[in-house]
């Protein structure tokens, strides 16, 4: 039976034990109102329903906290949705009730984040003083990335027992179109000018990092992490094992497959050879200026854009070496296979992304308008 007192204060509260023992209440000005309350519960739990009423007031923040310090991710991440949380979803979030958010709302907040403009473009912070109109709004990645987090966090409500909410108000939501982006990639006259560059403005050790990410297709972290035990000098191999995050060394690559060993060109390890010189094998190849470990933003700040200035070519962040690496292969006949076991995809349908740079990608397509054109001038 549900017991109901009328507090110091003259409202009127209803007390209701749930069936794992916990207590419930629910306060009104109006008895009747707490009284149908406290029925309406009862109804519920000897139906077989244990939630408990109470648990869909939490804050998102708060479920957000419990539901981050819970689950087993990986550092990046972890650090990419602790941004993302930040950046949009708490500022519009954090203090609603779990239950309070419909699917019309999470519907017409995709429509103001695809309306947002970005807070960095071409690797710079956004000045607040810069023209709008120049900074462009989310990519449609980005807004997806955004909303399947808060979908994660309600699914994973919806799991407990008895669960948080009953509903996912940002599952199944109209989202922008993700449009396929062409592959971009360094000329080779482009990549001889921002060789020169890197070495002219930090030295011949970070020419050597950034030929090894063009050519071998190793990523950032991956080049950042490379220990000496892990090359096999005599014989031009490298094996991919430590990879360097933004929360320190990870003792393992990015997947199954990112665990690999891959060539060495030759200039290039000798390149590593020389900076091996007078340090242990167990040490890192390639360090910061002041020998300890490569942070992912003073490189791109620091060594990265200012060189790509000095070259005057196209600005594109890091990872386009590692594009440069793929295209410049398949180009050059290298199966696509290949390419995958060199770079470290998980899947194919990566690297299918440059099946179009093959020599021969389009050679039966042109012997068909061969074929035509001679029958027509027959």
């Amino acid at each position: 039976m549900p017991y109901i007192r009328r507090l110091p204060s003259g409202l009127y509260q209803a007390t209701v034990r749930m069936p794992n023992g916990k207590r419930v209440t629910e306060t009104n000005r109006l008895k009747s109102v707490v009284d149908k309350w406290a029925r309406q519960q009862e109804a519920k739990f000897a139906a077989g329903d244990v939630r408990d009423p109470n648990a869909g007031k939490i804050k998102v923040s708060d479920w957000y906290a419990r539901w981050t310090k819970a689950r087993l991710v990986e550092g990046p991440t972890k650090a990419k949705n602790a941004s993302l949380w930040a950046t949009h979803c708490q500022p519009k979030w954090g203090d609603w009730p779990m239950q309070a958010v419909q699917r019309v709302d999470a519907q017409a907040w995709v429509g103001e984040l695809i309306e947002t403009r970005r807070v960095r473009h071409k690797g710079r912070a956004v000045s607040p003083f810069a023209d709008q109109d120049e900074i462009p709004t989310l990519a449609a990645s980005t807004i997806h990335d955004i909303v399947y987090l808060m979908g994660s966090m309600y699914r994973a409500a919806m799991k407990e027992n008895p669960p948080v909410v009953l509903v996912n108000p940002f599952g199944d939501l109209d989202l922008p179109r993700r449009n396929a982006k062409s592959v971009e990639f360094y000329e080779r006259a482009e990549a001889q000018a921002l060789y020169a560059a890197v070495e002219e403005l930090h030295g011949p050790g970070w020419r050597t990092l950034v030929e090894l990410g063009m050519d071998v297709g190793l990523r950032p972290g991956e080049l950042y992490g490379l220990h000496g035990h892990r090359v096999d000098w005599m014989r031009g191999l490298l094996a991919v094992v430590e990879v360097q995050t933004r929360e320190g060394l990870r003792a393992y690559p990015k997947s199954m497959k990112s665990n690999r060993v891959v060539p060495v060109p030759a200039l290039t390890l000798a390149g590593m050879s020389r900076l091996m010189q007078g340090r242990g094998r167990m040490e890192r190849v390639f360090t910061a200026p002041g020998g300890g470990l490569i942070d992912d933003g003073n490189f791109r700040d620091r060594i990265w854009y200012p060189s790509i200035e000095e070259a005057g070519i196209r600005r594109f962040p890091p990872r386009i070496m590692r594009h440069t690496a793929a295209s410049w292969l398949v180009q050059d006949g290298v199966p696509l296979y290949d390419v995958q076991s060199l770079l470290g995809h998980e899947s194919f349908t990566t690297t299918q992304r440059y099946a179009h740079l093959a020599p021969d990608a389009h050679e039966k397509v042109v012997q068909s308008w061969r074929r035509r054109a001679s029958g027509d001038a027959r």
